[in-house]
């Protein structure tokens, strides 16, 4: 997995950011989302390497990234990563994202708007699309919204007692029920669901997108970006359920293209060859 790639952890004032960085070319930053970490993209980041420099880095407290402060807000993970692109020499740079990276990729345009070049968004909504939508189809599905955005260290101390087995319900839970996780991949999973740090990430991560996290997409509602941007779900899975994602996506992107593809959540890992395809030429075109 990464062949050619250089593996890094960058010192930032409120976080150490771990990533793998390989290839020549403009540069391309790729964010996973939960419960994973950039190992996500180990079925495309090569392919993409050879016509971009690429990043694949873990958001703060995910994988073997580090936040020093406590903040798992989207606008402090975006800051993160601009400061990572910049401190590896990039003060601007495309981005592919999935899930909870995609929400830090879309704070990271509203905030950082000169740093992005073009932006592809993979299997969510817009988080106040979310909330918005949650009914109790939706919830039995999106439960972890609601378990990890209780107070206190109640959802902490119950994953802590068997954290791989939470790990697989998650991943198991969003998946087209296919064996899409190759066994490398889900034992870097594994291991990072094993340190208590992480578990306290996701639960800080959900915390926040029930909270701080909808004041600032309210307050910058009415926002929208003329970057070049694709959205791609997964047309087994649950986004598509009760809105266009495409629509969605378009009230802060109009210019943003996008399509299903035959996979659940996890279509980056399900069907890696059909995304690339369509990542590639959004890229070309961007």
């Amino acid at each position: 997995m990464f062949n050619g790639f250089e593996t890094i952890d960058i010192p930032l004032p409120e976080a150490t950011i771990h990533a793998r960085v390989g290839g020549s070319g403009a540069p391309l930053l790729l964010l996973h989302g939960y419960p994973q970490t950039h190992v996500m993209w180990h079925g495309i980041a090569e392919d993409l390497a050879q016509t971009h420099r690429v990043i694949a880095a873990d958001l703060r407290g995910y994988g073997d990234s580090l936040a020093h402060d406590g903040d798992f807000t989207f606008r402090a993970m975006a800051r993160d990563q601009v400061a990572l692109m910049r401190q590896l020499g990039h003060d601007s740079f495309h981005v592919i994202a999935h899930d909870r990276g995609a929400r830090t990729a879309h704070r990271m345009v509203l905030d950082h708007p000169d740093a992005v070049r073009s932006v592809a968004l993979i299997d969510i909504l817009p988080t106040l699309d979310v909330w918005r939508t949650m009914d109790d189809w939706l919830a039995r599905r999106y439960y972890h919204w609601m378990f990890l955005s209780q107070p206190g260290d109640m959802p902490r101390r119950l994953i802590n007692g068997n954290p791989v087995l939470f790990l697989q319900a998650a991943l198991s839970g969003l998946s087209s029920g296919e064996s899409a996780f190759h066994p490398e991949a889900m034992r870097a999973y594994e291991t990072a669901a094993r340190k208590p740090s992480v578990i306290a990430a996701w639960c800080g991560d959900y915390t926040a997108a029930a909270t701080t996290d909808l004041d600032h997409d309210r307050a910058d509602l009415g926002r929208q970006s003329d970057l070049p941007c694709l959205v791609l779900w997964g047309a087994r899975g649950v986004v598509a359920h009760h809105v266009d994602p495409l629509s969605a996506w378009q009230a802060w992107f109009p210019g943003a293209t996008g399509r299903a593809i035959d996979a659940g959540h996890f279509l980056v890992e399900e069907r890696p060859g059909e995304v690339l395809g369509h990542l590639a030429a959004h890229l070309a075109r961007s």
